[in-house]
């Protein structure tokens, strides 16, 4: 394996360029996760092939990441490959101007989430390698993506109430364009590369109570589906307007960044698994209240829970796979828990289309069900650790 490279190798302004890459990414993700269902119901598709098109578009992504992860922990380098992908993301969602058919929406959907499903574990990798060597808070980083998410969910929100729901398309494909630029400012951390005749993905399933608490992360941020796909359909169902959907929608991101913008405080505090079986515990509850009423109150109160059922599962399992995933390993740890989560959300999000059809706001009290699923394998995760700690 090759040396790691000194400090001195990286720029100091590398926390200020991946905090400008998760700021591009998560721009397009905010105006996308409200209003992409509400372009797609504009072209005529129902809720179930809502769902088939959101489904399809996570396998793609499942599909992909092993190959991009295996090529980045071979060549162990990663920023290649981001700005190739971001390049090629931006040329494949721009062909949506042009699609008039389900099939049509279906190509182009798989086609972009084969360029655009590796880039978040990739950039995961990245980050916590950079902070290996300059170190810095991740948290402080990353809430730089919460913050434009925010800006594109809100704004997005306020533009739609004067504009056709048409324009969602041109606002991510800008977002798109600016991630690409700035993936070209990425810092290029290398990392000890992969032995040629290793086998990565196995040797991170046997890293103790890794893949439990990867299921456990799963569990919970899949539970998400159903929110992220239907919930402005369910909102606007319900009479609110999109400037209050968007605001919803930010709502939830705030807290959010007020969890990140603490996040060493909380790790070190609570403990990465801690912070995974937190997120599965209020997921229950969020999940929940949300199928029971689309009363503005509620919504409210539960969307701030938002910054512990993503904000603290996420801080858990990144920070937790950095801790026992080897530098050479780090793509393919990320990789897999991103397959694994892609493979529950497809999943999930293809069930969720069918249940929301059927039982509309009923659909959220199986994502309850799921995200207390996330409990008990939190549980197993735990048992497998004090094993582990004990047998030393």
């Amino acid at each position: 394996m090759t040396a790691a490279p000194d400090n001195d190798a990286l720029p100091a302004t590398a926390p200020l360029r991946l905090g400008l890459f998760y700021g591009a990414i998560f721009l397009a993700l905010g105006i996308y996760g409200p209003f992409w269902p509400l372009w797609l119901k504009g072209q005529g598709l129902t809720a179930d092939q809502i769902g088939l098109v959101f489904a399809l578009g996570t396998l793609a992504k499942v599909a992909v990441n092993p190959f991009a992860a295996r090529a980045a922990d071979r060549r162990g380098r990663r920023k290649g490959l981001l700005v190739g992908l971001t390049l090629a993301a931006t040329v494949a969602f721009a062909l949506f101007a042009v699609t008039e058919s389900l099939a049509a929406i279906l190509l182009v959907s798989v086609l972009f989430f084969v360029c655009w499903g590796p880039i978040m574990p990739l950039t995961e990798s990245l980050t916590m390698l950079t902070r290996a060597r300059r170190p810095f808070d991740y948290g402080r980083v990353r809430l730089w993506g919460s913050i434009t998410f925010i800006a594109g969910a809100y704004g997005m929100g306020l533009a739609l109430t004067d504009a056709p729901v048409a324009w969602t398309h041109g606002a991510i494909l800008g977002a798109i364009c600016l991630a690409f630029l700035a993936a070209l400012a990425l810092p290029d951390t290398p990392a000890p590369a992969a032995e040629p005749g290793s086998r990565p993905f196995r040797d991170v399933l046997r890293l103790p109570g890794l893949a439990a608490a990867v299921l456990a992360a799963t569990c919970v941020q899949a539970s998400h589906s159903v929110y992220y796909g239907f919930s402005s359909l369910h909102w606007r169902n319900a009479g609110h307007g999109p400037d209050v959907i968007g605001a919803l929608w930010a709502e939830g991101v705030i807290v959010e960044i007020l969890l990140f913008a603490f996040a060493a405080h909380f790790v070190r505090r609570i403990g990465a698994l801690n912070l995974i079986l937190l997120g599965s515990a209020v997921a229950v509850v969020r999940w929940a209240v949300t199928g029971e009423t689309t009363d503005l109150f509620w919504l409210v109160v539960v969307q701030a829970l938002h910054g512990l059922t993503f904000g603290a599962t996420h801080l858990g399992i990144i920070h937790l796979i950095a801790e026992r995933a080897s530098p050479a390993l780090s793509a393919t740890a990320q990789s897999t828990y991103a397959m694994s989560l892609g493979i529950g959300s497809a999943a999930v999000t293809y069930a969720g289309g069918w249940l929301f059809g059927a039982m509309q706001g009923g659909a959220f009290l199986a994502m309850a069900a799921l995200a207390f699923l996330g409990i008990l394998c939190a549980g197993v995760a735990y048992m497998v650790n004090g094993r582990t700690v004990a047998s030393r």
